[in-house]
């Protein structure tokens, strides 16, 4: 697939599939390969999914500059808009939903159906601490380990899947790492991925939100060692700020529960964007 010139930068994407389109929007430093393991291939089943690597990510442009969830946005309609698609269901997970949130608030009338997975809005009450920058834990591996091995190791510790599930899932976790490695970000962009999703903050705008939101997340999706906080808590806060959100917690999911159980995840995904088509059939 092509690497497109969207305003200032090439933006690499991909179509899969037939049907209304649905932009999928990633973790946070991850190409789009991620999406391709278990949410893919069902997915494309019932719609026109289009991919696409952020700035600084996969196969797309890496300019050395500051990045933010709302620049992701931006990069994402107007990719979408270059695409000849004026309106589509947006679905971002983790440092993704923070992005989504930006395209639906400052873009409303490009969005059908939103969903929030494994996210949040930053903070969730007024004179919350939360990390800005690089949080401790996430410099300390990358110190220890390396990016490479990081970005290998990422799905295996007890945020992304339960303890008991990496030890009878080997596969799964060796599948994983391996699409992280297929085209991996360089450090440079990786950290400012990561100031990005730090720096978000949407708490006091979520009223602006108008298209039909689901938001949706594990219910052991808790472990606060990654620097953005409690998803759940997070989640909770997403729904009770944006008029009309469904709140769906899947239990004994972690922070990666729509890897963890795809068939699940996958089912509550297409169920709600069913529920809120584009056009009438």
């Amino acid at each position: 697939m092509p690497l497109i010139k969207v305003k200032d930068i090439g933006l690499y994407y991909e179509f899969h599939g037939e049907g209304e389109p649905l932009v999928l929007l990633s973790g946070t430093g991850l190409s789009c390969e991620n999406w391709n393991v278990f949410q893919l291939p069902d997915l494309r089943n019932h719609f026109r999914v289009l991919l696409l690597d952020y700035r600084g990510t996969g196969r797309s442009d890496k300019p050395d500059m500051h990045y933010s969830t709302r620049m992701f946005a931006e990069d994402a309609v107007d990719l979408m808009h270059v695409l000849g698609i004026d309106r589509a269901h947006v679905m971002g997970h983790s440092m993704g939903g923070r992005v989504a949130q930006w395209v639906a608030i400052d873009y409303p009338d490009s969005v059908a159906g939103l969903i929030l997975s494994g996210t949040g809005p930053g903070t969730v009450e007024d004179g919350q601490y939360y990390q800005r920058g690089v949080p401790l834990n996430t410099m300390i591996q990358l110190i220890e380990k390396g990016l490479e091995q990081r970005l290998r190791d990422h799905f295996a510790d007890g945020f992304m899947f339960p303890p008991e599930f990496v030890r009878d899932h080997p596969e799964t976790i060796k599948r994983l790492g391996e699409a992280n490695l297929k085209h991996p970000t360089p450090l440079r962009p990786y950290l400012r991925h990561i100031i990005a999703r730090q720096e978000h903050e949407t708490r006091h705008l979520l009223h602006k939100i108008k298209s039909p939101t689901l938001v949706v997340c594990g219910s052991g999706d808790r472990v606060a060692t990654g620097g953005a906080g409690d998803h759940v808590r997070s989640s909770e806060c997403l729904a009770a700020n944006i008029a009309g959100a469904e709140l769906v917690l899947v239990q004994g999911g972690n922070h990666s529960y729509l890897r963890q159980m795809p068939e699940k995840a996958n089912a509550i995904f297409v169920d709600f964007l069913k529920r809120h088509p584009m056009r009438k059939s």
